[in-house]
């Protein structure tokens, strides 16, 4: 059996925050039932730091999230270093950078607290851990002149099997490596995004295009790269937000090349692209022009929702006008990604980012963010239908790094 949550008869519906099909039957949630048992369906994994500048990681599962204050005191788990949290099905895992380079499976107990299971250590830090079938995860990573892809049982969160496929498949460069931007398996192919990034000094001299890698599922050879000129590379430093995929198979491509999100220059168009299900080359029919939707702006973080809509950060700053890795000025909203519009969700505050993976729980009608702002942090739900928001609690923590729902 999968790692997942111990399901009894008062917990029904299950929810995927971040996972490669966001408007699955996991996005609706009956927490009723048995009252002997206290219901703390949400978790969050609120970072916190030391005296001494380093972080530690709680993740805390909550009842409420709209009124109080939420805390890291409480039955949770607690990660000292450097993590990333994604969620596939109905388990949480937790993905270690810098020193601590393991992987983690979370799981809620019929008791609402939360366990850890399957760690495994590794020797370089995953860049993303996605689901590749009912069995199967996949995660990717690029370091020393190799894209190293390794496969994990989902029941047990062990490595199966290791492939290293060379970086000089992916292009030709000398004063640049390739470096992740997003990866999603759909059918039988692999798709990584990836921009070019020198290794000492950061900066991306080659933004004339968006590039995708396609591999074989599931044996991992290297087919192609397919290109695009009308932008330029896809996502952007830490976000992972390059790729996502609809409930038919379709890819969007994400292309922004943002100071604020890791590009020393930018040459193209913000845009968003398509790859139709069970094709593996973009689609030339179709273009998402962003910067005309949004006056002159761009999506930095996407989030599909399922039938054609996504929820998006746009950044509102002109890029020349983005402070450097800042991941900031946003503005949330939602995107129609058939007929191409824009609309902005009321009551919440341009904000920053955290220059990582956007922490979005999406549950329903609803999509919940921690806003920071001044005086705090706290919690905005938005009814991504009528593009209104709720402030709710008040968040002690120097950011968060997951928001999810069991």
């Amino acid at each position: 059996m999968k790692i997942t949550r111990k399901i009894t008869a008062w917990s029904l519906g299950l929810m995927a925050a971040v996972s490669i099909m966001s408007c699955s039957s996991d996005d609706n949630d009956d927490n009723s039932g048995n009252p002997d048992i206290t219901q703390k369906p949400y978790v969050l994994s609120l970072a916190i730091q030391g005296s001494e500048g380093g972080f530690t990681y709680y993740t805390i599962p909550f009842e409420n999230v709209m009124e109080g204050s939420l805390t890291a005191v409480g039955e949770g788990i607690d990660q000292p270093g450097y993590y990333d949290f994604t969620k596939v099905d109905n388990t949480l895992y937790s993905i270690g950078g810098l020193d601590n380079t393991d992987v983690s499976a979370i799981s809620q107990n019929e008791d609402q607290t939360l366990s850890t299971e399957g760690n495994v250590s590794l020797s370089e830090s995953i860049r993303d851990l996605v689901k590749a079938d009912d069995e199967t995860l996949i995660s990717a990573s690029i370091a020393e002149g190799a894209v190293t892809f390794r496969l994990f049982d989902a029941n047990t969160v062990s490595i199966t099997e290791t492939i290293a496929k060379p970086t000089s498949d992916l292009h030709a460069a000398t004063d640049a490596n390739p470096s992740f931007s997003g990866m999603r398996v759909v059918g039988d192919h692999v798709f990584l995004s990836y921009y070019m990034s020198n290794p000492d000094t950061w900066a991306t001299n080659y933004t004339d295009q968006a590039q995708v890698a396609v591999y074989s599922y599931p044996e991992l050879e290297f087919e192609k790269v397919i290109t695009d000129d009308r932008v330029g590379p896809l996502g952007g430093f830490n976000i992972k937000s390059g790729l996502e995929v609809d409930e038919d198979g379709n890819i969007y491509a994400i292309s922004h090349s943002n100071p604020a999100n890791g590009y020393s220059q930018s040459t193209k168009p913000a845009g968003i692209l398509k790859i139709n299900a069970g094709e593996t080359e973009f689609d030339q029919s179709y273009f998402f022009d962003v910067e005309d939707a949004t006056g002159g702006n761009n999506v930095s973080h996407l989030k599909y929702l399922g039938n054609g809509k996504a929820f998006v950060e746009v950044n509102t700053a002109a890029r020349a006008e983005q402070g450097t890795w800042s991941d900031s000025p946003l503005r949330s909203a939602v995107v129609n990604l058939n007929d191409e519009t824009v609309n902005y969700i009321a009551g919440v505050p341009v904000h920053n980012g955290n220059g990582r993976r956007l922490a979005a729980l999406h549950d329903g009608n609803y999509v919940y963010l921690c806003i920071p702002e001044e005086g705090g942090i706290y919690v905005y739900r938005m009814d991504v239908d009528n593009y209104t928001s709720t402030k709710g609690a008040e968040v002690q923590a120097n950011f968060v790094a997951g928001f999810f729902k069991f």
